[in-house]
């Protein structure tokens, strides 16, 4: 059975539009939700304005005055490894992306496409200079990574009071969207063990494998002794001898929902009819479409006959668990229903046209969703303001950068995203639409077993369920059911620890320490333990200290998790820099992007007002047979979210897409 690296990641903070006076058929289901929400209610109050402001919000690498980034690569540096993969060759007047992203920018045509590898915006920090993890400065190596985990991020139930798991859901969608890790393999081309059949951590570990070893003292005292994790395959695996090493990237980096299409043509065609436009479905309950199955349930899935449900998609971490399919799902049935409409509007369009404009279509809708919802929330909205990531209200936008790289980058994908982890639910709440639990599932249950999602209601249960559950609290606590039982087998007690394996990912990525990143974003130099305390609270500082053995050892991925959150952000100080530089490189540097003007894919005016239209809350309900949802999506419901008719929600003109 096909195992692949755990990505889920979430979240966004509060926005407080005042809501429209809502149906008076839905004051019992609003009601029925007010118990759910007087904590949060407690805690937040909307009518004194939004969450929290960010009176001087701190500004992206990228934009800084460089004299106040210390570390921050040059271009040069930045684009290191395009050398490694063969240029192709690009059609300037194509007006669609390419399946794999390639020519998205024609003059550097290997940005953000996929089977290349990662940025870096800061140098590596190998203990070779090429490929070997750091060690600390004595020459040591770092602090057990399990060790770490138990001591700073023990598993402790706290639920947040402001973000529903929808948060977690579209930041997992992102996250697949834009990065997936291959692993190194043997020779013959056969997996790594990088542990003992018994559990046991091997006398000489195997050179492509990761050392997370479990200490006799583990206060959790699992059986096994040894967590088994390749490295990532990098571009010295395909012969290419930059020093040091880049991180092999498998799908495109762009938001344009590759996790849906693919991200090669050969996936891309995979999943089509060739019959106007539409991808190919499976019928479930009450005729709904959902994602088509693999030909082997069992090489994909937990399930012991191939003929179970088990999903293909563009993107192979489709069946993780069920909400993520769900919402993959929700993007299947978006897209045939724009073909539907299309069709209507314009019945001369043949199969390729229909496809590639309901696909153009989504793409921009998506971003929206991303842009106006998302990263709000995610960065904060003073902060996104000030680093131009908010969308316009009208007309175009013409910063297109062709000499800004889009490519996901390492610190980011390694470290700062997975920060958010710390949300994720260990149980998953099937609502019905009077919004009341109706049944509970353990997460790690349901790994790599989607087949619940086609039983009965389900599938808007899960809907429901992610718009209505609070999820995990953004601090250093995870849930036990990642920490401890991830990617459990159905008959087994013991899984595996998300996040000691991501400590020891952003070693493997070459991730220099906390302090390096303190530079890169703005931040003085720590000279001591103690100078992390303008960031982190002094008691965790003092923990650090008994970890690590010099300030400039602490792994960057330990001490973001541990930052104060910014003013109005789910993220901290360094985490918010470099995922806001992130955000940045995948709007600015996407010749598609959605707003752009004077460009061969460009949307018309009065298209694109009608995409701005979109809202999450739109798509869920055009998708699904839920009847009513609030209108910001990503904010549990409450007093100032309440719960309106689908029907009240603006919906998108398509008449601007008719050909004459």
């Amino acid at each position: 059975m096909k195992k692949v690296p755990f990505c889920l990641v979430l979240i966004i903070s509060i926005s407080c539009e005042l809501q429209n006076k809502e149906n008076e058929l839905y004051t019992d289901l609003n009601r029925n939700s007010e118990i759910q929400t007087i904590q949060y209610e407690e805690t937040h109050n909307c009518m004194s304005g939004e969450l929290i402001s960010d009176l001087n919000p701190s500004i992206i690498p990228s934009l800084m005055d460089p004299s106040n980034s210390v570390g921050f690569l040059q271009p040069q540096d930045i684009d290191l490894a395009d050398r490694c993969f063969p240029k192709p060759v690009c059609d300037s007047t194509a007006k669609y992306r390419t399946m794999n992203g390639s020519c998205n920018n024609l003059l550097f045509p290997i940005w953000g496409q996929s089977n290349s590898a990662n940025i870096r915006i800061i140098q590596a920090d190998y203990s070779d200079g090429k490929n070997q993890p750091r060690r600390a400065k004595s020459g040591k190596p770092l602090p057990n990574a399990r060790k770490i985990r138990t001591t700073l991020f023990p598993s402790v139930d706290n639920p947040s009071p402001k973000y529903n798991t929808l948060f977690m859901q579209f930041g997992q969608t992102v996250a697949h969207d834009t990065e997936l890790i291959l692993s190194k393999v043997l020779s013959n081309g056969s997996d790594l063990e990088c542990c003992n059949p018994d559990g046991s951590t091997p006398k000489i570990l195997p050179r492509d494998c990761l050392q997370i070893t479990i200490p006799h003292d583990d206060p959790d005292s699992p059986k096994r002794r040894c967590f088994s994790t390749p490295r990532a395959a990098d571009t010295a695996d395909l012969g290419c001898d930059i020093k040091p090493v880049r991180q092999q990237i498998a799908v495109t980096s762009f938001i344009d929902a590759s996790l849906l299409y693919g991200s090669n043509d050969i996936t891309a065609r995979s999943l089509r009819t060739f019959s106007n436009g539409k991808l190919r479905r499976q019928l479930g309950p009450k005729g709904k479409s959902y994602l088509p199955n693999v030909k082997q349930a069992t090489k994909e899935c937990n399930v012991v006959n191939d003929g179970t449900v088990c999903y293909a998609s563009g993107d192979v971490r489709v069946n993780q668990h069920p909400n993520i399919a769900v919402q993959t799902i929700s993007l299947l049935r978006l897209h045939n229903m724009l073909c539907d409409d299309l069709k209507k509007i314009n019945p001369s369009w043949d199969d390729e046209r229909l496809y590639q404009e309901a696909r153009k279509l989504l793409i921009g809708m998506y971003q929206h969703v991303v842009y106006n919802e998302f990263v709000p929330g995610l960065l904060g909205k003073d902060y996104a303001r000030a680093n131009k990531l908010l969308p316009l209200k009208k007309g175009f936008n013409m910063d297109y950068d062709k000499f800004l790289n889009p490519t996901t980058i390492t610190s980011f994908t390694g470290a700062a995203y997975r920060s958010l982890h710390s949300e994720i639910q260990g149980f998953m709440d099937l609502v019905n639409e009077a919004r009341k639990v109706t049944s509970k599932i353990r997460l790690s249950d349901f790994f790599l077993r989607t087949d619940i999602v086609q039983r009965g209601d389900n599938y808007d249960s899960f809907t429901r369920g992610l718009l209505s559950q609070i999820t995990q609290d953004q601090d250093q606590f995870f849930t036990s059911e990642v920490s401890e039982h991830l990617f459990r087998d159905p008959n087994k007690t013991e899984g595996f620890d998300l996040v000691s394996f991501d400590l020891e990912r952003g070693r493997d990525f070459g991730e220099p320490s906390y302090n390096k990143f303190r530079q890169l974003c703005g931040l003085s130099e720590a000279k001591t333990f103690d100078d992390f305390t303008d960031q982190i609270t002094k008691k965790n500082v003092d923990t650090l200290a008994s970890l690590y053995e010099h300030v400039d050892d602490v792994d960057f991925y330990a001490a973001g998790l541990l930052e104060k959150l910014k003013p109005g952000s789910s993220l901290g100080h360094t985490f918010q820099c470099i995922s806001g530089e992130m955000f940045f490189r995948w709007k600015f540097g996407d010749r598609f992007f959605y707003e752009f003007g004077n460009q061969t894919g460009s949307f018309r005016l009065d298209q694109l007002d009608e995409i701005r239209k979109t809202s999450l809350s739109l798509i869920l309900c055009m998708t699904s047979d839920i009847q009513s949802v609030q209108r910001n999506a990503f904010d549990v419901i409450s007093s100032q979210n309440k719960l309106v008719p689908c029907s009240s929600l603006p919906k998108l003109n398509l008449d601007p897409w008719k050909e004459f």
